[in-house]
């Protein structure tokens, strides 16, 4: 990895002090785990697989949205 990168990650994660770091790399191993722990939070919904398969319902909560006054 480039060493200014590298650097530049730490000192980030220095001053947020995140609970964790992760790389995303678009592998498969990647998305199950993400679909797998996303559906199980209750955040996707799957979709019927026959229908719309690898497909997942997203919904924001509805506390978050933007303020339109």
């Amino acid at each position: 990895m480039n060493q200014a990168l590298q650097d530049w990650i730490e000192e980030v994660a220095a001053l947020t002090e995140p609970d964790a770091i992760v790389w995303c790399d678009g592998s498969q191993q990647e998305y199950d785990r993400l679909t797998s722990e996303l559906t199980a939070s209750g955040e996707l919904t799957p979709l019927d697989p026959e229908v719309y398969p690898n497909c997942f319902l997203a919904r924001s909560d509805p506390n978050d949205v933007a303020r339109v006054e």
